[in-house]
């Protein structure tokens, strides 16, 4: 275990953005925690933990300890003639999990390719894509108390998922690290693939189902994602920069007699998800930049480091981007992003 002063976060976020923290250090086992715990120095920061950074707008420098899991390890643990459970590290990256996964033709993470970020970023923010979310594969989440070092596991229904959220992300935030996450897949023969998003369903239409693999599903995912969202190598960003609204039946109503094209889709409580990108697009601001930061052209939904912009000239633009959708539609867009 290293610690470092001043250091730059400009490899550990997806925007680019450059930024410092007063002391950096990365931990892979529990110990890590308690030896910290004892400089009374560190001990009296405060204490931020991050991932890959791949769902954070840095918008200043940080005056304490920022934490990051390095536990890399990827173990069988359990298997019937259905299902196999794994245990994953947190340190793990997303993509690289979901590799490894079909690759054995395993069904459940396919839909989720190429996220980029860490594992244990994962239940933080119950990432999810075209149909599918984390939290449908995890059952367990093992977590370091950041004050004491304990540990504690969490069962899928105490982890309180939402959309885009969880207890990680809410009462726990920066007082835990996800140190493992323990996932349950399911065997080629017992799992089908998830067409619930129109355009993969569209893009394996002609295959019958009982034919299609998650290897076939995860490269149609890739090609769906690259042809949508910019790569953060090249184009800094976070894929979706803001969650896609939900609307009581009685407004949705409202807004479709004005915009009888406005695509929705129905909750089982009666209320509407509205595409954001459809909103934002909508207003007129799609490829938009002010400064050096942008509305990407690719994606309405998705905002750009164009070059050189600051994480306050991003958050600038994205406080814009709300102000400009509930001016005109009268909903507020509540950030998918972590603004730090």
């Amino acid at each position: 275990m290293h610690i470092q002063a001043n250091y730059s976060l400009l490899n550990h976020n997806s925007f680019h953005v450059d930024i410092k923290s007063h002391y950096y250090v990365e931990v892979n086992k529990q110990s890590d925690i308690l030896t910290l715990r004892t400089d009374f120095k560190l001990a009296s920061l405060p204490w931020r933990v991050i991932g890959d950074g791949s769902n954070l707008l840095f918008t200043k420098d940080f005056p304490g300890l920022t934490l990051r899991c390095t536990f890399n390890k990827i173990r069988l643990v359990k298997e019937d003639d259905e299902n196999v459970w794994l245990t994953v590290g947190a340190g793990v990256k997303w993509h690289d999990l979901v590799l490894y996964t079909v690759r054995q033709n395993w069904w459940g993470l396919e839909n989720l390719a190429l996220i980029p970020g860490s594992v244990g970023a994962a239940p933080v923010q119950n990432i999810g894509a075209y149909g599918a979310e984390a939290q449908d594969v995890i059952t367990r989440v093992q977590t370091l108390n950041l004050f004491d070092g304990q540990h504690r596991e969490f069962r899928n229904s105490e982890c309180l998922f939402g959309y885009r959220t969880s207890i990680f992300k809410q009462q726990y935030v920066n007082r835990l690290l996800v140190y493992r996450v323990t996932i349950r897949l399911r065997k080629l023969a017992h799992g089908q693939a998830n067409l619930s998003y129109e355009p993969l369903k569209e893009a394996l239409k002609g295959i019958e189902k009982d034919k299609i693999t998650p290897m076939m599903v995860f490269e149609q995912v890739i090609r769906i994602r690259q042809s949508r969202i910019p790569d953060p190598c090249k184009q800094g960003n976070a894929g979706s920069f803001f969650k896609n609204p939900i609307v009581s039946a009685e407004y949705f109503q409202t807004l479709h007699e004005e915009y009888p094209g406005l695509p929705h889709h129905k909750m089982l409580d009666g209320s509407y998800k509205i595409p954001a990108a459809w909103l934002i697009e909508q207003c007129g601001l799609k490829g938009l930049s002010q400064g050096y930061a942008g509305v990407s052209e690719q994606h309405a939904l998705v905002l750009v480091n164009l070059g050189g912009a600051t994480g306050s000239e991003l958050a600038e633009l994205s406080q814009m981007v709300q102000e400009t959708v509930n001016h005109q539609f009268g909903i507020y867009l509540e950030p998918e992003v972590i603004i730090l």
